[in-house]
């Protein structure tokens, strides 16, 4: 049984991860796919560059195996079939990389290449390796099955609550806005305009006369339906959804942030009072099947393409010699 793994010994060209009970030999190999081998070495190395635990290491080892196996069983498909991978294509994602994950810096590049225990090479042929597994398993997409009106329903049917959207309101605003120190004045013009709010005067008309409302020139609506989680701000959001339909809120202050150039958010030293209205509230609701039929499509196309490419797998499997051998 593998235990907890302490630290590995290199020698001779022998390397052992010692464990509580036993010696796992790093070279030692765990599964055979044709003339391919994989070792416990390759496997203990890829999942320690996820930072597992040791327990974590054990646990997963068979999933890790399995997933070597299909790039591999796509690699020789590939060769099979007599396809090439030009050096360009590789070269072309390789600098697609070095840009999208660090900004063109080759130094931290090879820096992380270093401390995931990886050179240059190694990691191009793992990308050469990922590009041939990904083209392999693209080519087992259904371009031209339908899916049917049945499945739609039945998935709909089986799945409602995926399809379950929470209440949503429509609001409007009257916004007085300024410096902090302004605060106390400003505080007295929203009480004014709410006063006569409550005294029945228009809200979209006081709305399109006052404030710096950014809606100002729509009479304060906002123009549209949001849920809970699309108001970032915690005030406006609980204020907002604890409105019923066409009432407004008293006056309340909210300090407004603005993001500095490094990128963090900050106070900005202003502050606004806020008058909100609901001018509509939609319940929270299941949506009807039409308006979600597109997306249960998709999202059954795309089960049938990995059940496809699940069984496409399984006969190279099948058709190659593939035997696995990890350690009790």
């Amino acid at each position: 049984m593998l235990a907890r793994l302490f630290f590995i010994i290199v020698g001779s060209g022998f390397g052992y991860l010692i464990a509580e009970d036993d010696l796992i030999e790093v070279n030692r190999i765990v599964a055979r796919i044709n003339d391919r081998v994989i070792t416990w070495g390759e496997i203990e190395l890829a999942m320690e560059k996820l930072n597992f635990s040791e327990k974590e290491k054990l646990q997963r080892a068979r999933e890790f195996v399995d997933g070597k196996i299909d790039r591999l069983l796509s690699q020789i498909a590939f060769k099979e079939k007599g396809m090439e991978l030009p050096e360009t294509y590789v070269e072309q994602e390789y600098s697609n990389k070095l840009m999208s994950d660090f900004n063109g810096d080759r130094r931290l590049f090879r820096e992380v290449l270093q401390s995931n225990g990886q050179s240059t090479l190694e990691y191009k042929e793992q990308l050469k390796e990922d590009i041939i597994h990904m083209h392999m398993l693209a080519q087992r997409k259904r371009s031209g099955d339908e899916i049917s009106p049945q499945s739609v329903e039945d998935y709909y049917q089986q799945n409602k609550s995926d399809f379950r959207v929470g209440k949503r309101v429509k609001l409007s605003e009257i916004v007085f806005s300024g410096d902090k120190n302004e605060s106390g004045a400003l505080n007295s013009a929203a009480q004014k305009v709410y006063a006569l709010i409550q005294g029945g005067s228009d809200f979209e008309e006081l709305a399109s006369q006052n404030g710096q409302s950014p809606f100002i020139k729509n009479s304060g609506s906002w123009g549209f339906f949001v849920s809970q989680d699309e108001i970032r701000n915690d005030q406006i959001r609980d204020i907002a959804f604890k409105l019923n339909e066409g009432v407004s809120s008293k006056p309340f202050a909210v300090n407004l942030l603005e993001r500095k150039p490094d990128g963090s958010v900050a106070s900005s030293g202003n502050i606004a009072w806020y008058i909100l209205k609901a001018d509509k509230i939609e319940p929270a609701k299941n949506l009807p099947i039409n308006e979600v039929r597109s997306e249960i499509e998709g999202i059954l196309a795309r089960k049938s393409e990995l059940n496809d490419q699940r069984r496409w797998l399984s006969r190279q499997k099948r058709d190659a010699y593939v035997e696995v051998n990890l350690p009790d």
